[in-house]
């Protein structure tokens, strides 16, 4: 009966109160990154009436990647998770048929290996889908990081 309690306990903290307190935490911590920055906000437009505001948000919340960074970064994790999938299948059936071994964890590098492949070719999926979606918004941000790193000759 302790074994079922204890097992359940770490189970129940697992699933659910590890998930709610790293909400938490985010929420938290969004408001009082969107707090401090309400402060700067109202402190600059008290001193300078002038200011434009939208040039001033763009400067404290540039945006963390570009679209193609994005895009790459699913590529990775899809590609990471795939081959992981794979190495974790083909470890399971070389223990299996080649060794002759039977381990109960041999059931759970099963799993690991066809969630990781599952997972993987969701992103892969993803990225597919993305790239196609967005190519035209892909191209213009292309054409805008050119201009910006083209020097002003006027």
């Amino acid at each position: 009966m302790e074994d079922f309690i204890f097992a359940f306990s770490i189970v129940f903290t697992t699933c659910v109160v590890l998930p709610i307190m790293i909400v938490w935490f985010t929420t938290r911590y969004k408001t009082n990154q969107t707090n401090r920055q309400t402060e700067i906000i109202l402190a600059a437009i008290e001193k300078n009436s002038t200011i434009d505001i939208e040039d001033f948000f763009k400067k404290m919340n540039p945006p963390s990647q570009t679209l193609k960074q994005g895009l790459i970064k699913k590529l990775t994790v899809g590609c990471v998770m795939t081959a992981g999938g794979i190495a974790f299948l083909i470890y399971s059936l070389w223990l299996e048929y080649f060794k002759k071994t039977f381990l109960p964890s041999l059931n759970s590098c099963y799993l690991i290996g066809i969630l990781s492949l599952f997972v993987g070719g969701a992103y892969l999926f993803s990225y597919i889908v993305s790239k196609k979606m967005l190519a035209k918004e892909l191209k213009a941000e292309e054409r805008q990081m050119e201009e910006a790193a083209r020097p002003d000759n006027e």
